[in-house]
């Protein structure tokens, strides 16, 4: 009677694994694969391409340089620079001068007239009047004329050197950017080989079990299959939530 039990059950244990293997893949592993909300619409890793369901390289490339902050700022050290140099272009007006005056009230003249005798006769008269004077000066000290174009070369090269400042900033974006899509890609890669290796270390795990109630393998290796289990687990936890990051 236990030759026919024992007969009965290893006729029994291949198709309990069999049913398992059936059950794992069917439903087992659906919330390993379980969609991951990356915005409104959700993402499924082991059926969807990353690449598809966000915008294209150049287009974040395009974005994140719109967006920064830092370029903005380079953008407006430049603008100021520009302005200095048309400063420092100007400054010659300053050995310029005008100078004007006007004046207005009761004038009091002296006029000398000749009589009917040929006499000449002075006489005074008021006159209401308004006298305007304008004048203009120039001083142009010498350090002004020899450190001119010494002065707008430093304010070119200012603007100069902020753009290239600023392109290296853009390109330090771009490299950014870039290097975060390929990581992305990589994770995606990586969270399938995950998924993957833990549905095939929870099956094992599984079938495992089944031979240790058995007696067909001993404590030590169920629990190497329990080890490895967990271990899987906690890297696919993690590729997971480097994956959404």
């Amino acid at each position: 009677m236990k030759h026919l039990n024992s007969l009965m059950l290893n006729a029994i244990s291949p198709i309990i694994i069999v049913a398992l293997i059936f059950l794992f893949s069917g439903f087992g592993f659906a919330q390993v694969g379980e969609q991951i909300d990356i915005g409104d619409d959700g993402f499924n890793p082991l059926t969807d391409d990353i690449t598809k369901k966000i915008p294209s390289l150049e287009v974040l490339i395009d974005s994140a340089i719109i967006n920064s902050h830092r370029l903005k700022y380079w953008d407006k050290e430049i603008s100021i620079s520009e302005y200095e140099l048309k400063t420092t272009k100007r400054e010659w007006a300053n050995t310029l001068a005008v100078t004007g005056n006007v004046s207005e009230g009761q004038w009091t003249s002296l006029s000398f007239l000749e009589d009917q005798f040929d006499n000449t006769v002075g006489t005074l008269g008021t006159t209401s009047q308004t006298r305007y004077s304008v004048g203009v000066s120039f001083r142009l000290p010498l350090m002004t004329v020899v450190d001119y174009n010494n002065q707008t070369k430093i304010a070119k090269m200012r603007i100069e050197s902020k753009m290239e400042q600023m392109l290296q900033d853009k390109k330090a974006i771009r490299a950014e950017v870039i290097n975060l899509y390929n990581e992305l890609v990589i994770q995606q890669r990586m969270l399938q080989l995950d998924i993957d290796n833990l549905e095939y270390l929870s099956l094992a795990t599984d079938m495992a079990d089944i031979e240790y109630h058995q007696n067909k393998i001993n404590l030590f290796d169920m629990s190497r299959f329990r080890d490895n289990l967990a271990r899987a687990r906690y890297r696919y936890v993690q590729t997971k939530i480097n994956f959404i990051n």
